[in-house]
C-alpha cells in the first residue's frame, strides 16, 4: 500500500510515513486514512490524537487487539464469457498462504481460459484473513494417462531390406517364405541357406537383433525340410547362437553367407538345383538274399 499523501510505500507495521512523515493511519485501529482527513472515516479518532487504553496512559501505537472491530474482509469475483475480474482487500500478513488457495479456486473455475490479472485494494487490517476459502472442494482428479498399445511392426527403412522382400513377407506380426527357390544343392544346404535367411531377415524388415527359435521353427515345417538332419544340425549351433530365452542370433559369418544366398536366390541366371518342391524320393535299394 502507498502513503495517502505521498504515494509512496507505506510500511506493514507504521503508522507514519518514512517519505513524508505524515500519519497515514489512524492510531486506534489502524485504518488508511484518506488524503487530508482530520479523522478517521473508521472509528472516528482524531487525526493525532493518541490512544487512551482503560488504564489513563496514552501511546501513540496501536491498540490491543481486543479494543479492534471485527473483520472486514472482502472478495468479489466476476465471470463472464469473455473475461474475469477478482478483487480482495487484504494485508501482506493476510496474502500469506492463500497464493495455493487462490491458485486452487481458478484452477476449478474454467480450466484452459485466460486468467487476468486480480486488481487488489489493500484496506483492511492486519489481523489475517477468514473467509472459509479454504473449504473448497479439491481440484478434480488428473485423468489417467492410458499407454497406446504395441504397434505392429513394420518393414525398416533400409536399401537392403527390399531385396530380401522377394522371397519373404511380414504377415500378422510374423515373417513368412513367399519363395522357396534358394538356388541350393541339397536338402543341408537348403535348411541353412533359409535358416541363415529368415533369422537375417528378422534384423532386416522387423529391426529385431536375435530370432524366437519357435518362428524359425514354423518356417522350416512349412518348407518342408524339418527332419532328423536338420533338427541335429539346429543342435549343433553352427553359425548362430541360442540364449537362455530360445532366441537365435547370427554371428559374423553366417550373416555373410545369408547376403551371399540372398544374391543367389535372385540371381535368375542360377539353377535352382534343388528344391522341397520337386525333390523325388530316392529309390530304396533292393534287399540282399540271405
Amino acid at each position: 500500500m502507498n502513503c495517502p499523501n505521498c504515494a509512496e510505500p507505506l510500511a506493514e507495521r507504521g503508522v507514519f510515513c518514512k517519505v513524508c512523515a505524515s500519519q497515514a493511519r489512524c492510531m486506534k485501529c489502524r485504518e488508511l486514512l484518506e488524503t487530508g482527513a482530520k479523522a478517521c472515516v473508521e472509528c472516528g479518532t482524531r487525526t493525532g490524537q493518541p490512544v487512551e487504553p482503560a488504564n489513563g496512559s496514552t501511546t501513540p501505537h496501536i491498540a490491543r487487539s481486543s479494543e479492534l472491530p471485527p473483520n472486514r474482509n472482502t472478495l468479489s469475483y466476476e465471470e463472464d464469457r469473455n473475461s474475469r475480474r477478482f478483487e480482495a482487500s487484504l494485508t501482506d500478513s493476510a496474502m500469506q498462504g492463500l497464493g495455493e488457495v487462490f491458485g486452487e479456486l481458478f484452477a476449478q473455475r474454467g480450466v484452459g481460459r485466460t486468467i487476468t490479472q486480480p486488481q487488489l485494494r489493500t484496506v483492511l487490517r492486519e489481523d489475517g484473513l477468514d473467509t472459509g476459502l479454504k473449504q473448497l472442494p479439491p481440484p478434480p482428479p488428473v485423468s489417467e494417462v492410458h499407454e497406446e498399445p504395441p504397434q505392429k511392426p513394420t518393414v525398416q527403412e533400409h536399401h537392403e531390406a527390399k531385396p530380401i522382400l522377394k522371397l519373404f513377407q511380414i504377415s500378422d506380426d510374423a515373417i513368412e517364405l513367399i519363395d522357396n527357390r534358394l538356388k541350393a544343392t541339397s536338402a543341408a544346404d537348403y535348411y541353412r541357406r533359409l535358416t541363415y535367411l529368415f533369422v537375417y531377415a528378422q534384423e532386416l524388415l522387423l529391426g529385431r537383433s536375435s530370432t524366437p527359435k519357435s518362428e524359425l521353427l514354423t518356417v522350416l515345417k512349412e518348407a518342408k525340410v524339418y527332419d532328423a538332419n536338420c533338427r541335429f544340425w539346429l543342435k549343433q549351433k553352427k553359425g548362430f547362437t541360442v540364449d537362455t530365452e530360445d532366441r537365435m542370433k547370427l554371428n559374423a559369418g553366417a550373416r555373410e553367407q545369408a547376403i551371399k544366398a540372398l544374391e543367389e536366390a535372385l540371381d535368375n541366371n542360377l539353377p535352382d538345383k534343388w528344391n522341397p518342391d520337386t525333390k523325388t524320393a530316392k529309390a530304396r535299394a533292393p534287399r540282399k538274399k540271405s
